[in-house]
């Protein structure tokens, strides 16, 4: 029953968002993502249904026909799984929405949840995932590019860590996110890191 009343909040909250913002994904640059400018009753209804939250707009232009996005999570510098990969059909220009939710305190399960629209269709994928119970320690990144290249096959979009205890709360460097095969070393800084990926073909 949980997972169907989340379920419905979610799509709510994504149609809204759509509703409340349609032209934002039409003025960025062809073939590029950026970070979403949300209004305050954007942010307000992100803020009722999940804990974190990471949205972008992008524009894939005539080139690209479809988009796949998921969660790495790597342990100490090693990943150990992919959560929520989803791929869905897009036309031009679309939004993605990436938000955690806890679920259950008691043993800190949270509700991993991507959306994706284009041409009018919203496409969801769900996962549960158990967290660090240091919601104080956790540090939240977001791609620092005004305008990501999508041409690029290894984009980051955000990331959620938690830090060890070596380390100050900080997030992954400006060139992570730029190059991200040559700054894998950074993930070794952290115990738990989500990283949000996505390609288009």
């Amino acid at each position: 029953m949980r997972r169907v009343l989340f379920f419905a909040m979610l799509t709510v909250l994504t149609l809204s968002l759509v509703a409340c913002d349609g032209e934002g994904s039409k003025n960025v640059k062809a073939n590029t993502i950026s970070s979403a400018t949300l209004t305050e009753r954007e942010e307000a209804l992100l803020s009722g249904t999940a804990d974190q939250s990471f949205v972008f707009d992008f524009n894939a232009g005539d080139q690209y026909k479809e988009v796949a996005v998921w969660v790495e999570k790597y342990e100490s510098g090693k990943l150990v799984k992919k959560l929520n990969r989803m791929s869905t059909e897009i036309k031009n220009t679309g939004t993605m929405v990436f938000s955690t939710a806890k679920i259950n305190e008691e043993n800190n399960q949270a509700r991993f949840s991507i959306s994706v629209h284009s041409n009018e269709a919203t496409t969801t994928g769900l996962s549960s995932e158990t967290m660090k119970d240091d919601d104080l320690g956790m540090v939240l990144g977001s791609n620092p590019s005004e305008s990501i290249s999508i041409k690029d096959k290894n984009i980051i979009l955000a990331s959620i860590g938690y830090p060890s205890r070596e380390e100050e709360n900080r997030t992954p460097s400006t060139g992570f996110y730029e190059d991200v095969d040559s700054h894998m070393n950074e993930l070794k800084n952290y115990d738990v890191v989500y990283l949000l990926r996505c390609t288009f073909r």
